[in-house]
């Protein structure tokens, strides 16, 4: 699975083994983790298994964690939130980046609600390395506050998105 560095192989294949196939669209996310290329699957359509997770060490249980964040269903994607903020490994960064341009208001207040447990120095080295990806996450969060809560938060500072973008922006410029 090249959603992960390839120093973690051996989790990934035990937690790919408890998963059976992969059911993930085929476009992935291009995005770089200190210097190594990573593919996060866009959306995963299996059944999750959350009990999966009592028997998996601590490594695997973060990776499935994060695979289930590009789970279809919206709060499947929530519950990973708590399991993965805390972490301070750079490849969770993607994973939890990608859920704060989503169109799921419930995630972003649980991703704001949890910025105090994030290591600002792993995302602020992901933000600079990926640049592109975090714009383009932005300019996704911005397109669905366009579109579904425009009229409810009309001033920027008001909707959780654009604050964690302005935070995530500090972060970023403070190497």
């Amino acid at each position: 699975m090249t959603a992960f560095p390839e120093a973690l192989r051996s989790d990934v294949s035990v937690v790919a083994d408890l998963m059976g196939g992969s059911n993930a669209t085929d476009r992935g996310l291009q995005v770089v983790v200190r210097g190594e290329s990573l593919n996060i699957p866009y959306r995963i359509y299996d059944d999750p298994d959350e009990t999966l997770f009592a028997c998996l060490n601590e490594t695997q249980a973060i990776v499935y964690a994060c695979l289930l964040t590009r789970h279809h269903d919206g709060h499947v994607r929530q519950r990973q939130i708590e399991r993965l903020v805390a972490s301070s490994e750079p490849w969770v960064a993607p994973f939890v980046m990608q859920l704060c341009g989503e169109y799921v208001i419930e995630i972003l207040d649980a991703v704001e609600a949890h910025l105090s447990s994030m290591d600002q120095h792993t995302y602020g080295a992901f933000f600079r390395e990926n640049s592109l990806f975090f714009q383009r996450t932005r300019d996704r969060m911005i397109s669905y506050w366009d579109c579904y809560y425009r009229w409810l938060y009309k001033r920027e500072p008001d909707y959780v998105g654009f604050r964690l973008f302005d935070r995530f922006r500090e972060w970023s410029a403070a190497e």
